[in-house]
């Protein structure tokens, strides 16, 4: 299964879910597991349990794709696992996984543990590891040639790089994207976006801010939420360093609502803090307290890490702007203490400076100087030259609070000056550093208190100046933004156009498909009725038509005659398609052979139909197979211009199938009733061939065809039921077979004397008589002349002579009639 799936791919899987049980269940049980791990943690690990049942249910566990799919639910647990900061289990889990992917020799398996590996190191703040992962993930990936997979490892590679080492992710990037022709896929796309973004942060923060929002947006589609939160923030915290608030309270907004519905601590702590970063730089302090506050308690259950850090920094910043400088001296602390634990000495360096002030503040002199001289050795020993002028600013603060007297060596009148000054210094030798306007401003109000009105006029238009060109380039920086947004957004409506010509070539092509496939089942059916309801069917679900009617040619009066007319839920509807103007519209588009288009107004339909549509569209289309015309089919939808070209190229081509579908079962139809008419004078002629045209009493010819299987069926009967000691059984009476022969005396006679006109009428009469006798299972047969010939059936031989006498009684005793005699 892939890497990352796009919503199209899970959507698939969520329909064909429903059709699937046992062991057919399990591969998309499984892809919608591993696909949903960070769209949706938790119906993922609903996945994985049924995906278990399922394993441990209908397949063996000695198979290799059982031991591989054991493998995969266990990536996915570890996943989820790390996202819930539960390290232990998502450790042992992870260690499962890769062991199992190498016996299995899974090197693509292999690969993907390592990715996994990824989420747990940054989840747990050791970027270290992450790269060191990601590095490996790629190598495993080489192996198993997996090429997409290869270059999404080597983007989150460059990625990670990015943070810890920029100048060879620079040079490692060049090289990725001199290997890829063009990005297709939204999370290799993201993934080089996001370190596109994070390597312009310090040099272009408008090119950053939009590289990291683009990061954002394609990490969502591809289901990389932990991604798309952070880039989304990282790209909040650009647009905040150029001035667009806006903006970047919208991203946080974003970032933040979406990591609460991840229910991932860590996330919603890490959004947490950026917008209460946010809310102090508004000034909206106490916002900003309540913000900070609770994305502390997100990350309550944690001793250690950089965002319990950083969350502990930022709140002592807020509460040392709010006028409390001991809490924020005590956060400050705590901060302090987490960031010697991981390592991080800009962060450490930094935040000794506002614990200084905030000790300062609270009246701490000593401490704060004992912070700030641990606070210097680190920049010193670290070249951290921009923090140089951040100490230097903090001491002018702490001696300016304290008010301590000038020292020996000094230049300047005060200490508050002396460490201003140097700061100025200090800054002046780093390239590219310009003096800030609040830092010119406190040198000017500095030496007005120590009564140099010349310095202080001096650093007050410098301050001036330094407040314009920071307004000049916080509007340069926006301009730059949105030059930035426009070729972007520019160059994703390019993309979405050639997204939408692919769609629409797709769409073409699946309908072409699809019409095949109908017009393969419409023109199936021999059916006229089962031809209309697939017409129906397909018509109501591909064009949303609510009615349908057919008129056929009437081949006597060549006259339409609407033979089907399907309501829908509609009545009025119907009514209005069955009305003389409509069949009226049939005639003419035949007649001209041409679709025909047709928009009623509601003021045209009655007031019991104003209540039920506000207009409706009929489309009229002629069926016609080869020259020969057949009728006019008719749809009918509610609403205006709801049949688009696209829709009448449809509504064309289910005419022109319906058109040989209806042909077909017209001619179905016909050539079935000239077979039955066939079979009827077959059956008349076999009938007239054993049957006496005089009486109407079977021939010779008939007994000969059925005289053999009676009496076999005698024979068997007699066979089947005689004892041991061969003896006959009294049932076996029933199964006699008796032949009479029956012959008129002084026949010859009556031909002679009457005529044999009247011969033939006693010859009728004596079939009567004899139906009298017998039963309709029993063969009359006219032997020939005057004779006559039966044979009862299935009776017992007891009862002949009395047969015999009844025959003789029913021609003896009763007089014969003859016309005009």
């Amino acid at each position: 299964m892939d890497l990352y799936a796009l919503s199209d791919e899970i959507n698939r899987l969520y329909i064909e879910l429903p059709q699937l049980d046992g062991i057919a269940r399990v591969d998309v049980v499984i892809s919608l597991a591993w696909h949903l791990r960070q769209l949706d943690s938790r119906q993922s690990l609903a996945f994985v349990s049924e995906a278990e049942i399922l394993l441990n249910t209908h397949t063996s566990s000695s198979s290799e794709w059982w031991r591989s799919a054991t493998c995969r639910l266990a990536l996915i647990r570890a996943e989820i696992a790390a996202l819930f900061q539960e390290f232990d289990n998502a450790e042992q889990l992870l260690l499962e996984a890769r062991c199992g992917f190498v016996v299995l020799g899974d090197f693509s398996g292999e690969g993907d543990s390592c990715l996994l590996e990824v989420i747990i190191a940054l989840e747990q703040g050791d970027v270290k590891r992450a790269v060191q992962a990601a590095k490996s993930a790629a190598l495993c990936f080489e192996r198993s040639d997996a090429v997409l997979r290869k270059l999404l490892a080597q983007a989150w590679h460059v990625y990670l790089l990015a943070f810890v080492e920029p100048s060879e992710a620079r040079g490692r990037l060049m090289s990725l994207l001199a290997n890829i022709n063009e990005v297709k896929h939204p999370a290799l796309a993201g993934l080089v976006a996001a370190a596109q973004g994070e390597l312009l942060f310090t040099s272009e923060l408008a090119r950053s801010a939009v590289m990291y929002s683009q990061a954002s947006e394609l990490a969502r589609q591809a289901g990389l939420i932990r991604l798309a939160i952070m880039s989304a923030c990282n790209a909040g915290v650009a647009l905040q360093k150029l001035g667009a608030l806006d903006a970047a309270a919208s991203n946080y907004d974003w970032a933040v609502s979406r990591a609460r519905k991840t229910a991932w601590p860590v996330m919603i702590a890490f959004t947490l803090i950026r917008l209460g970063e946010l809310l102090r730089h508004l000034n909206r302090l106490e916002q900003s307290q309540q913000v900070l506050e609770e994305a502390l308690q997100d990350l309550a259950g944690r001793n250690s890490g950089i965002h319990l850090a950083i969350a502990h920094a930022e709140l002592g910043s807020t509460l040392l702007l709010r006028g409390l400088p001991k809490e924020a001296a005590s956060y400050f602390d705590t901060a302090i203490k987490l960031y010697r634990e991981v390592g991080s000495c800009h962060n450490l360096c930094e935040h000794l400076i506002s614990q200084a002030r905030a000790l300062s503040a609270a009246g701490e002199s000593m401490a704060a100087l004992t912070a700030i001289d641990e606070a210097r050795a680190l920049i010193e020993e670290l070249s951290l030259d921009t923090l140089q002028v951040d100490l230097r600013e903090a001491l002018a603060e702490i001696h300016h609070r304290n008010n301590s007297p000038a020292i020996s060596d000094m230049q300047v009148p005060t200490l508050t000056l002396h460490y201003l000054e140097q700061a100025l210094c200090v800054g002046s030798g780093v390239d590219g550093w310009m003096a800030s306007s609040s830092l010119l401003l406190s040198l000017a109000e500095a030496w007005s208190q120590a009564g140099d009105g010349q310095q202080a006029f001096s650093y007050a238009k410098q301050a001036i100046a330094a407040d314009r060109r920071e307004r000049s380039n916080q509007a340069e920086n926006l301009t730059s933004l949105m030059q930035v947004r426009h070729e972007t957004e520019r160059a994703k409506a390019e993309a979405m156009h050639h997204q939408q010509l692919a769609m629409v070539s797709m769409e073409t092509s699946q309908t072409l498909d699809l019409l095949a496939t109908v017009g393969q089942e419409i023109t199936a059916d021999l059916n006229f009725k089962n031809v209309c309801h697939s017409l129906q069917r397909h018509l109501g679900s591909l064009l949303g038509a609510a009615d349908l009617c057919i008129w056929l040619i009437d081949p006597d009066s060549r006259g339409l005659v609407l033979s089907y007319c399907s309501e829908g839920d509609m009545t009025a509807c119907a009514d209005l398609l069955k009305s003389d103007r409509n069949a009226a519209h049939a005639t003419l588009c035949i007649a001209q052979r041409q679709e025909m288009l047709l928009t009623t107004d509601v003021e045209e339909v009655s007031e019991r139909e104003q209540d039920l549509v506000s207009g409706r569209t009929m489309l009229f289309g002629p069926l016609i197979v080869g020259d020969c015309a057949l009728g006019v089919m008719a749809i009918q939808s509610i609403g205006s211009l709801v049949y688009g070209e696209r829709a009448r190229l449809i509504f064309r081509s289910l005419c022109a199938y319906g058109a040989i579908a209806l042909d077909n079962a017209h001619t179905h139809a016909q050539l079935q009733e000239t077979q039955k008419q066939l079979e009827h004078a077959l059956l008349d002629l076999e009938e007239t061939s054993l049957t006496d045209p005089l009486t109407g009493l079977k021939n010779r010819r008939f007994l000969m065809q059925h005289i053999d299987g009676d009496v076999a069926q005698s024979v068997r009967h007699y066979q089947d039921v005689f004892t041991v000691s061969g003896v006959a059984d009294v049932a076996s009476k029933d199964a006699d077979l008796l032949i009479f022969l029956v012959d008129l005396d002084h026949f010859k006679q009556i031909n002679d004397k009457y005529g044999h006109a009247a011969g033939d009428a006693v010859l009728v009469q004596i079939r009567e008589r004899l139906q009298q006798v017998f039963r309709d299972s029993d063969y009359l047969i006219r032997w020939g002349g005057e004779e006559f010939l039966i044979v009862a059936r299935g009776t017992t031989r007891d009862i002949a002579a009395e047969l015999a006498e009844r025959v003789r009684l029913v021609v003896a005793e009763y007089e014969f009639h003859l016309e005009g005699n």
